[in-house]
This record gives structure tokens, C-alpha cells and sequence, in this order.
């Protein structure tokens, strides 16, 4: 069973990102590359690449020809076995339904987090006056935000535009002047490079990709670099990294009770050791080292994520292109399938996949036909991709009559879902058993019926490896009861399948009628070979 082409291209482009991450996160500590700024803009750079990777890179296409030209050798498979009636929902569907599953509770769980912010600035009250050191840095920062003074909140958080809204812990007043500093500065500097739209992009990236843990990787080192951007910046305008290191202590001693994820907030407890030990190394890279560490990463991540493109490459369905123009005096003649005579024909086999999804159509394939009478050079030209390969895999064990060149053909397998009611056929010490089964009748036509028939022998090959299992044919019987054609729709090795054809030729029937007169038909028999 084939997974279908969206699962297959879903599990790719989730190693492609694995490995992109992979390779993103080892680079930054590999060159030493600790500058906040810079490592904020290359893991969001990163993601950004991540979420576009499907058109980034080459679809690997399948090419096909098209239909001009030469002539058409068309099989119908039909009275094929029909999937069980009923709905039977495939794991693919099952699969896909959690994908949307987590999507909508984590949305959900999104609306929650908004509706809690919203609730806590409703019951929180304005900070009125404002303290002198936070009145100065609104000033100096140029920013619009109302601040708050919000009950069993001991975390600061920032959220909304136009103004923003920052909520304090209600023990803010009672903080020394250089913790006040700190905090208000800090937030007001969110509000100023409006982190709270960021971060709510960046919760509605996760909400898609819940299920891939290396985005939600790379959204923590986002935040993680936002934040110590804004420490530094900070450090950098009040000349104060003690008391901003003080602050951040002040604030993680102090019970904290987090705010909603959907707010940027002065500290997540699993970001304070990254940020104390920044802070106190003040590691600082010349220009000139931070811009060639900074091409290399960046030249290496092309790399790694050429590797997972090619590795991992995303398909594209069949695309249907025009066949190269033959060579001036070497112009093919169209053939007509007439002409054309297959001696040995293998049927397809029906896909469990398709079937149980109820895909029906018709394949066409393009051949070529060797002068041995091999098949080569096969291109789809159209078809269900469902269907694709059960036909591609048939066709190529075809056989034609020897010719004096080569021949250009199209082949055209009908795939049709028509119900059948089969019989279970019984074992046989060291001989087959042979079980027929055929279509429903149309209205006014009869089942034709065995007169006569001989079950087909083990051969000594077939004993001695001790090879079982079932041979199934498609055989036409004329109007007189004759079995006139005999082909494998699937085998077995050992001349099993021989002995079933030869066996399957030799049976008598009572003949299908259509209102009274005698017509042909075809039936599937399958040939049941068990050792003892």
C-alpha cells in the first residue's frame, strides 16, 4: 500500500526542517556567536526559511508524454474485487484528522490565553501617578502605553497596540527606584519595537505546526534572543547592568505567577539562567569576525538545506509534457495498434489504497516496443497517480511480437470497481484449486457455468521449493463455451503460473446468454497452490 502523495511530501518536508534546525542550532555555537541582535534576526531569518522551504526548492516532477501519434493498445480491468461496503477510514484520513484536531485546540487554547489578558487588564487598575523614573523613561523612549497595577499578577507582561498595555505586579510602587528602572524599561522597550505583534505571529505558527517540534525549537531561541535584545538595549541606554541583574532576581524570587504565553513577558524562569550569564559575560565580536561568522553559518545552511531537499525531495503530481521532436529523416509512422500483438500480458494489480478510496479511471501509458518485443522508455500521459504504478509495473512485463524496429504505442489500463461475489477456494494436497468468481450480470444476460474443468497441477520446481500461495487469472470465454484467453493478473514462480493457464484452457462452459442467445464473457479465477 502506496501512502498518498500529500503524506508522503507532509513526511518530507518535516525531515527537511529537522534537519535545516539541526544544523541552524549547531552553527551559532560552533562560531561562538553570541550577539543578541544578530542572533535574533538569523533565528528568525531561520524560520522564516523553514516555513517557506516548499517554495524554495525544485518539486521533483514526474514527466510524461502526451497523447500525439502512434497508435493505442487498450485492456479494461473491470470485475475487479470492490472494497467492503461500508466507510472504512484510512489511517491516512485518521492521521490527518489529528492534524486539524490539534490545530483547532491549540487556536482554542490561543482564544483562552487573549481572553485571560483581557480579564486581567479589565480587573487591574491604572498606575496613577505614574513614579517619576517611569514618567521619565516614557519620555525618553517615545512610546504610548498605558501602564497597570493588576492583582495576583507577579510577572510584568506587554500586549495590544495603539496603546499598548503593560501590566505591573501591584508590589511595583513599593520596588526601589533602580528596580522600578529596570522593569518599566524593559517593557516600554517591547512596546516601542512592537514585540507583542511578533509574538502573537509567532503563536499563530505554532498553532499550524504544533506537531513539529523543530519550529517550536526555533520560536524558543527567538524569544529567548528578543529577550536578551532587550536586556542589552536596556543595559546599553541607563548604563545600570547590576541593577537590571538585581531586577531580574528581584522578580524570579518573588513567586512568579506568569502571564498568558500570548504576552512578552520580563521573565520566563526557563530563560533567566541564558540571560544572568549574558549579562555577565558581556561577550562582545569585532565587526569584521561577527560578518565572516555570520556569511559562513549562512553559506552552511544553504548547504544542509540542500542536503534535505535532495534527501528528502518534496513530488509533484504527473505532469503531462510534449514528446522531444524526432530527428530530421529518422520520422516515425504513426503504428496502429492492430498491428501490434502482445504474447505475453500481465494484468495490473489493483491498488488496496484505491480501492478502498473508490479511485477508478484509465492509465494511459506511452511505450515504447523494442525490436526483441521488450517494453521500454514507458511514460505516463495521464491517470489517476493512485493508479500509476500498479499500471507502470504491469506493463513493463509485456511482451510483443519481434519486429524489425522499434515501435512507439500507447497503452491505456481501465481501472473500474464493479462488485463480485467470490468464492473461498478450498486447498488441495499438492495440486491447485481452482475458485470462479465473475460480475454481477447485466439485466438479462446469465452466468455462464463450468461443465467441465481439471485442477492444476504442482510442478517438481514448485514442490521442491515448497513455493504456495494464489495464482489469479482472467479468463474469456466465447459463445461456445471455450476458454479462449488466459491471463495472470498475479503470479507465482516455479511455472505455477503456466500450469494454471494451461489447466484454465482446457475447462468447458455452459455459455452466457444475453436474452436467450449465447454471448462471451470474462471471469476472474483464482487458483489456490498449498504444499503438504
Amino acid at each position: 500500500m502506496s501512502a498518498p502523495l500529500w503524506f508522503a511530501n507532509f513526511l518530507s518536508y518535516c525531515l527537511q526542517v529537522i534537519l535545516l534546525v539541526l544544523a541552524g542550532t549547531a552553527l551559532p555555537a560552533l562560531f561562538r556567536m553570541r550577539a543578541p541582535r544578530v542572533l535574533l534576526a538569523y533565528w528568525q531569518g531561520l524560520l522564516v526559511v523553514c516555513l517557506l522551504l516548499p517554495l524554495l526548492q525544485p518539486w521533483k516532477h514526474l514527466t510524461a508524454g502526451s497523447t500525439a501519434g502512434a497508435g493505442i493498445t487498450t485492456i479494461s480491468f473491470e470485475s475487479v474485487p470492490a472494497a467492503a461496503a461500508g466507510f472504512h477510514p484510512s489511517l491516512y484520513r485518521i492521521f490527518f484528522a489529528v492534524l486539524v484536531a490539534g490545530m483547532l485546540i491549540r487556536l482554542a487554547w490561543l482564544a483562552v490565553g487573549l481572553g485571560r489578558l483581557r480579564a486581567i487588564c479589565r480587573a487591574a487598575r491604572p498606575l496613577d501617578p505614574l513614579p517619576p523614573c517611569v514618567g521619565e523613561l516614557k519620555s525618553r523612549i517615545d512610546v504610548s502605553a498605558v501602564l497597570y497595577l493588576a492583582p495576583r499578577l507577579d510577572g510584568p507582561a506587554t500586549f495590544g497596540i495603539r496603546p499598548a498595555s503593560i501590566l505591573l505586579p501591584e508590589r511595583f510602587p513599593t520596588l526601589g527606584e533602580p528596580f522600578q528602572r529596570a522593569i518599566a524599561g524593559h517593557e516600554l522597550l517591547h512596546v516601542a519595537r512592537h514585540d507583542w505583534m511578533y509574538n502573537l505571529g509567532e503563536e499563530l505558527i505554532l498553532t499550524l505546526f504544533w506537531f513539529h517540534p523543530g519550529v517550536a525549537w526555533v520560536v524558543n531561541r527567538i524569544r529567548l534572543s528578543r529577550e536578551q535584545a532587550v536586556d542589552a538595549e536596556v543595559v546599553r541606554l541607563f548604563s545600570a547592568r547590576k541593577p537590571y541583574m538585581s531586577a531580574l532576581l528581584e522578580v524570579a524570587t518573588g513567586g512568579l505567577v506568569p502571564a498568558p504565553w500570548t504576552a512578552p513577558t520580563f521573565l520566563k524562569e526557563r530563560q533567566l539562567a541564558n540571560r544572568i550569564e549574558l549579562l555577565v559575560k558581556e561577550v562582545t565580536m569585532s565587526k569584521l569576525r561577527l560578518s565572516l561568522s555570520l556569511c559562513t553559518m549562512i553559506g552552511m545552511l544553504i548547504l544542509a538545506g540542500g542536503a534535505g531537499v535532495w534527501a528528502f525531495p518534496l513530488r509533484a503530481p504527473w505532469r503531462v509534457t510534449a514528446p522531444a521532436a524526432e530527428p530530421a529523416g529518422e520520422e516515425a509512422a504513426p503504428v496502429a495498434a492492430s498491428t501490434l500483438k502482445v504474447v505475453k500480458k500481465v494484468r495490473p494489480v489493483y491498488p488496496a489504497e484505491a480501492k478502498k478510496a473508490g479511485v477508478e479511471g484509465v492509465v494511459t501509458l506511452r511505450a515504447t516496443i523494442e525490436k526483441d518485443g521488450s517494453v521500454s522508455n514507458l511514460e505516463v500521459v495521464s491517470g489517476p497517480p493512485q493508479l500509476v504504478k500498479a499500471a507502470l509495473d504491469a506493463v513493463r512485463q509485456w511482451r510483443y511480437e519481434p519486429s524489425e524496429k522499434a515501435i512507439i504505442t500507447d497503452v491505456k489500463i481501465n481501472f473500474s470497481l464493479l462488485d463480485k461475489a467470490a468464492a473461498a477456494p478450498q486447498a488441495s494436497a499438492n495440486r491447485g484449486e481452482a475458485a470462479m468468481t465473475d460480475t454481477h450480470p447485466a439485466e438479462g444476460v446469465t452466468r455462464p457455468q463450468v461443465i467441465s474443468k481439471t485442477d492444476p497441477p504442482y510442478t517438481k520446481e514448485a514442490k521442491d521449493a515448497k513455493v504456495q500461495g494464489t495464482v489469479i487469472l482472467r479468463i474469456t470465454v466465447d459463445a461456445n463455451g471455450n476458454v479462449t484467453d488466459a491471463e495472470v493478473e498475479k503470479g507465482l514462480d516455479k511455472g505455477l503460473d503456466e500450469n494454471a493457464v494451461n489447466t484454465l484452457k482446457t475447462w468447458k462452459f455452459k455459455p452466457a446468454t444475453k436474452n436467450g442467445k449465447p454471448v462471451s464473457s470474462k471471469l476472474s479465477v483464482e487458483v489456490s497452490f498449498k504444499f503438504f
